[in-house]
């Protein structure tokens, strides 16, 4: 991606952010900070840095505000950490029954 792309996709995010100031002041504080900055083209490693959290959590927080004030659907995405079941879906593959009811 060139530079100028990105700068005028920060464009297009501070000028919809901008736009949506009163959505904004109802997010809980560390979205609503989150929010704030990136409305004010503060790159997202910065404001990571600042939030003490990963890239990617911020630039998952940016999109849902944006999904949100777009009119934009958002997919929970399921994940795990370190000795997450690796089954399948929100049950994890297991039946819903108790074991050993047949």
């Amino acid at each position: 991606m060139t530079n100028e792309r990105r700068d005028a996709d920060a464009d297009d995010v501070a000028w919809l952010l901008r736009g949506a100031h009163t959505y904004i002041l109802s997010l809980p504080p560390l979205e609503r900070h989150i929010a704030a900055l990136a409305a004010e083209r503060v790159p997202i490693w910065q404001i990571a840095q600042e939030a003490r959290m990963s890239d990617a959590a911020v630039a998952r927080i940016i999109d849902s505000v944006i999904a949100a004030v777009s009119g934009r659907e958002v997919e929970p995405v399921e994940t795990g950490g370190l000795g997450a079941d690796t089954d399948p879906g929100v049950s994890g593959g297991y039946d819903p029954e108790p074991f050993g009811n047949e």
